[in-house]
């Protein structure tokens, strides 16, 4: 009975990935046909499911699949850690905000955060992969539960909550189990191509909103453009006219 149970086991664990993958896509299709209808679904998808915040899920669930079975779950232990303490630090975290300028504004920097922690943990290779993989896991929990709570305006509502937290251990675990059953060697080359792009990404997106925004000039006022213009009529009408040269005595008449 064992032997037949086994491949039988092996086969649901394969396309175990696959089918969670295919039950969430259904499920976020079925929300973005309520965008126009309801304020959460417009929400959802602006947000939970933006790149800034699904790059680094989609990294770290690449990640997880590259290490052992050890690894891996100490991993997501430490993403459910940093989510807990994102979400501990609130009273932290509304203190910042009226001491830092524009800091609720680009959520206080954690997408790029989050893409250069998790772009880290992956180009560093498989040497050091288990050694900052548990680090980055633990930095995009805490990120993550920041940008979830300064993204939602309505406190009372917790499915501003729940829902983008589901969406995350949805979006790992969707990729971290579909490269596992169906694992190649070049997989960790493939980590690696990642890590370096989420690197890139996360240090272009946040020079990007470190740099101040540069207002245009304000316009010249209408009685300053009169008196240029009235100056520079006033000195073409004063040029001199060319002297005559002697050749030009020498021309004969026109008829």
């Amino acid at each position: 009975m064992f032997l037949l149970s086994s491949p039988e086991a092996r086969t649901a664990a394969r396309w175990c990935g696959p089918a969670v993958a295919a039950i969430g896509i259904v499920v976020i299709v079925s929300i973005a046909f309520m965008a126009n209808e309801s304020s959460f679904a417009g929400w959802f998808l602006s947000h939970a499911l933006s790149p800034e915040r699904v790059l680094p899920l989609v990294g770290l669930g690449v990640a997880c699949a590259l290490e052992r079975v050890n690894a891996f779950g100490l991993a997501l232990a430490l993403f459910t850690a940093g989510i807990a303490i994102g979400f501990a630090t609130q009273d932290l975290i509304n203190l910042v905000i009226y001491n830092v300028v524009h800091g609720a504004t680009y959520l206080f920097l954690t997408g790029p955060l989050s893409c250069l922690a998790v772009g880290l943990a992956l180009v560093s290779g498989i040497r050091l992969l288990p050694w900052l993989l548990p680090a980055g896991a633990l930095i995009e929990g805490v990120m993550l539960a920041i940008a979830i709570f300064l993204a939602n305006h309505t406190a009372d509502d917790p499915m501003f909550t729940w829902i983008p937290l589901l969406t995350a251990f949805w979006v790992v675990a969707t990729v971290s189990l579909t490269l596992r059953a169906f694992r190649r060697e070049w997989f960790a080359i493939f980590g690696r191509i990642l890590g370096s792009w989420t690197l890139a990404i996360g240090l272009l997106y946040g020079a990007a909103l470190l740099m101040p925004i540069l207002k245009p000039p304000p316009p010249a006022d209408a009685s300053q453009e009169s008196t240029r213009g009235a100056e520079f009529n006033r000195s073409i009408e004063n040029l001199r006219e060319p002297r005559q040269s002697p050749a030009d005595d020498l021309r004969p008449e026109q008829p």
